[in-house]
C-alpha cells in the first residue's frame, strides 16, 4: 500500500470525526481483583495508619481515588512517594486508540512469556494457572467520558486443561487443542457517578473474579480464585459507610444473592458483614431486593424434592454469612480477620436430636502485617492462619453447594474444574503462611514465602474427585450440574455425595454413619501435611518490562492421605511481561 492511499484512508477517518488519540483511563473503569494497585493502596494506608474499603475488589477508579484522598503525601516515606506515583501513573496511563468527542476506544496490549519446570509430577504446580499470564493479552476498553466504561479481555493463551498438565513447561500454546478459546474470562459494563466529593454510586454487570478481604492465601469469604462467574453489582460508597448488593451466577440455575455492609470507625477500624443465600433455581424477584434479610424468607422450605415433603426439609438453598474486620492501631501495622459460615448447629441440637445429622460449617482467618520503611524501599513481615471445618461451603447436594464448576471446550472435555466461593484450599484444612521481604517500588522486590497446610480427606476438591463412576466419568461437575442422580440414586453401592444423610455410599468415608459424619473434625481421616517454601524475585527494567523468578521446594508427609508416604519436589518458574 503506497503513501497516497494511506493518506486518503487517514483523511477519511478524520473527516468522519474519528481521530487516533492517546487518552487517560475513565473514572468508571474497574481495577480487577488481584491487581497490584490494591497492594499499593494497602501499603500507603499502613504508612498513614488508616484503613479503608479498598480490600473489596473489583472497585472503580473513581472509588479508589476517593480513598487515596486521605493519604498525606508529606508524611509518606520515599517508598510511599514512589508507590503513590506508580498508582497515579496507572490512572493517567494513555491508552492507544480512537476518540470521537467523549467516546474513547483503546487497547493495552502486552506480551507475557513464562517457563516453568518441576521435578515431581505427583506434586501440584506452585506457579499454577492462576499465576500465569496469557502469552498475548489485549484488553479492549470503551469509555464514555467519566460515566460509562466497558472492557473485554482478548487473549492468546493456554487453556486450563493444558495449564494443569505436568509435561507443559511454557505458557505458549503450541498446538490447536491447547489454545484457550473460551475467552474473555473478564468483561464488564460499568456506570457510576460521584454524587459529592466524598460519596459515589456505581453499577456493574460483568464476568470475572471478585474478592472480599486482603489476605495472603485467598479470602475465606469470597476470593479471586473463584473465576469466570457472571455478576451484577450495585455499590454506594463513602469513606466511612459502604453498601454493596451482589448477584452472582455460578452455573445455570445456580445463583448467589448477597448484600454487604461496611463501616469504618475513627479511620482505624473497618467492620464488614455479608449475608447471602445460594439458590439452585431460576432467578426470582424476591432475592433481588437490595435491602432485606434473606434468612427471614426461610426459602429452604419452598423447593421440595419428590421424596421429601417434611416441614423442616432443607433443599436447593444454602445460607451464607461473612464477617470481616481490619484494624490499624499504629502506622505500618495492621491486623485483620475473616469469618465464613454456611451452617450453625448448637450443641443442644447435635446432642438431643438423633435424627438431626446436619454438621456445623464454619471457617476463620486471622492475620497481621507490619511494614518498615528503609532507605528507598520497605521491609514487609506478614503472618496468617486459617481454619476451615470439613463441611464449609458444602450443602446437602453439590447442586447448591457454594462452588462453581466448568469444563474446557478444547482438548479433553472430560475433566471438570471446581472453584469454591472462598479459600482455594477448600474445606477441611488448617493453614499458615509466613511472607517476608523487601521491596523498592517500581524497581525490584525479593520475598520469602513459607506455607504450611494440614489437609483432611475432604480438603481441596477431593469431595468431587472421589465421585467417579466405573466408566471414569465424573458424576457431577463441568457441564453436568443440577443432576439428581448424585443425591437420589437409591443405590447403596453408588458413590454418593459426602454430606451426612445423603443417599448412596458416602464417597469419602463410606464406613461412617451419618451421625459420625456430622461430628468430623478438621483435618479428617489421615491428614496430609504440606510444607512449601518459595523465594520470589521481581525486577523492573522499566515501567513496561517486568521479570519474575520463583524457585520453590515442596515436602509432603502422608502424601495422598496414605500414612507414612512422603513426597518432595523442586520447581523453578520464570516470567517476563512487556507492555507495548
Amino acid at each position: 500500500m503506497n503513501k497516497s492511499v494511506m493518506k486518503k484512508i487517514f483523511s477519511t477517518v478524520l473527516f468522519c470525526g474519528i481521530s487516533f488519540f492517546a487518552f487517560a483511563r475513565g473514572e468508571q473503569e474497574l481495577v480487577e481483583a488481584g491487581h497490584w494497585i490494591y497492594d499499593s493502596i494497602e501499603n500507603l494506608c499502613m504508612e498513614s495508619g488508616i484503613v479503608n474499603f479498598a480490600d473489596s475488589e473489583p472497585a472503580s477508579i473513581s472509588e479508589l481515588k476517593l480513598y487515596l484522598q486521605e493519604i498525606d503525601f508529606f508524611k509518606l516515606s520515599e517508598a510511599g512517594h514512589a508507590e503513590l506515583k506508580k498508582i497515579q501513573n496507572y490512572f493517567e496511563y494513555e491508552q492507544i486508540g480512537l476518540k470521537s468527542d467523549i467516546i474513547n476506544f483503546g487497547i493495552e496490549p502486552s506480551f507475557n512469556l513464562s517457563v516453568f519446570y518441576k521435578t515431581n509430577d505427583d506434586i501440584d504446580w506452585v506457579y499454577d494457572r492462576y499465576e500465569r499470564k496469557p502469552f498475548i493479552f489485549v484488553p479492549l476498553n470503551f469509555t464514555v467520558s467519566d460515566f460509562v466504561a466497558m472492557k473485554m479481555d482478548i487473549l492468546l493463551g493456554m487453556n486450563k486443561n493444558n495449564a494443569v498438565k505436568n509435561d507443559v513447561y511454557s505458557n505458549v500454546p503450541l498446538s490447536a487443542d491447547s489454545i484457550d478459546i473460551n475467552f474473555p474470562d473478564n468483561a464488564y459494563f460499568s456506570i457510576g457517578h460521584r454524587l459529592t466529593q466524598k460519596t459515589g454510586v456505581s453499577f456493574q454487570i460483568g464476568k470475572g473474579a471478585r474478592n472480599i478481604g486482603k489476605t495472603l492465601t485467598g479470602s475465606m469469604i469470597w476470593s479471586e480464585y473463584l473465576t469466570g462467574a457472571s455478576y451484577a453489582q450495585l455499590s454506594v460508597y463513602s469513606p466511612d459507610i459502604k453498601y454493596t448488593g451482589i448477584v452472582s451466577q455460578f452455573n445455570v440455575d445456580r445463583y448467589m444473592y448477597a448484600h454487604q455492609f461496611d463501616i469504618r470507625l475513627f479511620k482505624k477500624l473497618t467492620i464488614t458483614a455479608l449475608e447471602g443465600v445460594f439458590v439452585n433455581a431460576p432467578v426470582e424477584l424476591r432475592y433481588l431486593n437490595p435491602f432485606t434479610i434473606f434468612h427471614g424468607m426461610a426459602p429452604w422450605r419452598e423447593y421440595p424434592d419428590e421424596d421429601d415433603d417434611s416441614y423442616d426439609r432443607e433443599s436447593h438453598t444454602g445460607a451464607y454469612l461473612g464477617i470481616k474486620f481490619q484494624f490499624a492501631p499504629v502506622s505500618n501495622l495492621k491486623f485483620y480477620g475473616l469469618f465464613a459460615m454456611t451452617q450453625f448447629q448448637t450443641s443442644y441440637e447435635t446432642s438431643n436430636y438423633p435424627d438431626d445429622t446436619t454438621p456445623n460449617a464454619m471457617g476463620g482467618q486471622l492475620g497481621g502485617r507490619y511494614t518498615l520503611p528503609f532507605s528507598k524501599g520497605r521491609f514487609t513481615f506478614a503472618l496468617e492462619g486459617s481454619y476451615a471445618q470439613p463441611y464449609l461451603y458444602i450443602k446437602e447436594s453439590p447442586n447448591w453447594s457454594l462452588v462453581r464448576t466448568y469444563a474446557e471446550n478444547m482438548g479433553n472435555k472430560k475433566y471438570p474444574f471446581y472453584e469454591w466461593i472462598g479459600s482455594p484450599f477448600g474445606p477441611d484444612t488448617i493453614s499458615g503462611e509466613l511472607n517476608m521481604g523487601y521491596e523498592v517500588p517500581e524497581k525490584w522486590a525479593l520475598n520469602f514465602i513459607y506455607l504450611f497446610m494440614a489437609r483432611g480427606e475432604m480438603s481441596g476438591t477431593s469431595v468431587f474427585d472421589t465421585m467417579v463412576g466405573s466408566d471414569g466419568k465424573y458424576l457431577w461437575g463441568g457441564v453436568h450440574t443440577n443432576d439428581n442422580a448424585i443425591t437420589n440414586t437409591g443405590d447403596e453401592d453408588t458413590k454418593g455425595w459426602c454430606y451426612p444423610g445423603s443417599s448412596g455410599k458416602n464417597s469419602v468415608f463410606p464406613s461412617l454413619t451419618a451421625k459420625e459424619l456430622q461430628s468430623l473434625v478438621t483435618p479428617t481421616g489421615t491428614p496430609e501435611f504440606v510444607n512449601r517454601i518459595s523465594i520470589r524475585g521481581t525486577y523492573n527494567f522499566s515501567s513496561k518490562i517486568e521479570c519474575v523468578l520463583q524457585p520453590s521446594f515442596v515436602f509432603i508427609f502422608n502424601k495422598g492421605h496414605e500414612e507414612g508416604k512422603k513426597a518432595a519436589g523442586l520447581e523453578v518458574a520464570g516470567a517476563c511481561s512487556i507492555k507495548l
